[in-house]
């Protein structure tokens, strides 16, 4: 029985898969870089962003922004050396899954089920260090959400008692819940895709697209 030509076409949900994994890795590898070089210079950004006018948002009090931000790198201040280092290999991990995706998507004479694996690997990867980002993320949103409410409060508009009581308590868990929510999708997406590309079906669909058309 004659086996797949080289050249063949990927089956849809393969092709549907590698795509999901170029545009996330995109996204994902690029916002890593970029805040990768914030944390890398940390304080010239700080003093940039601070001293930046910040846009029109939580009401007409730029002061409440202002304060979010000081928050904000107050928690990140700490961790700016790991961080930075943990978003240099979360986009060199992203980069690895765009190149595989790739070329397992256009199939430049590399062998298929070389660059499965890679991928399988890379993505795996990425979603365990996305894990970790979004991990200390939580801990700056959860700051970010504490700080939020307690300038909320004292607003005229929130001196209502039960008001007050509810925005004390939500503020910081919506903030955190956004944090994890995010965390969830992008780190859940890589580890399915990691998964679904080290599979039995996924490994034998790429050695029959290796293997060459016998006569």
């Amino acid at each position: 029985m004659a086996s797949a030509p080289r050249s063949g076409r990927l089956p849809g949900r393969i092709r549907f898969a590698a795509l999901a994994c170029v545009v996330l890795a995109i996204f994902t590898g690029w916002g890593a870089l970029n805040e990768a070089m914030e944390m890398a210079h940390f304080y010239e950004v700080r003093s940039r962003h601070m001293e930046a006018s910040p846009p029109f948002l939580l009401g007409s009090d730029p002061a409440v922004l202002q304060k979010l931000l000081e928050v904000q790198y107050q928690a990140l201040e700490p961790m700016r050396e790991p961080r930075a280092v943990l978003m240099g290999v979360l986009a060199v991990a992203c980069a690895f899954v765009f190149v595989s995706a790739s070329n397992i998507l256009r199939s430049g004479g590399l062998p298929r089920d070389a660059l499965r694996k890679m991928l399988g690997r890379a993505a795996l990867t990425v979603a365990v260090l996305r894990t970790i980002d979004g991990a200390q993320w939580a801990v700056v949103s959860r700051r970010v959400g504490v700080t939020l409410a307690q300038t909320l409060t004292q607003r005229p508009e929130y001196q209502d008692p039960t008001t007050a009581e509810v925005v004390t308590s939500v503020a910081p868990w919506m903030a955190l819940g956004l944090t994890v929510l995010g965390t969830a999708v992008i780190a859940g997406t890589f580890a399915l895709l990691g998964q679904y590309f080290r599979s039995d079906t996924v490994r034998d669909a790429l050695v029959a697209q290796d293997s060459p058309a016998d006569g």
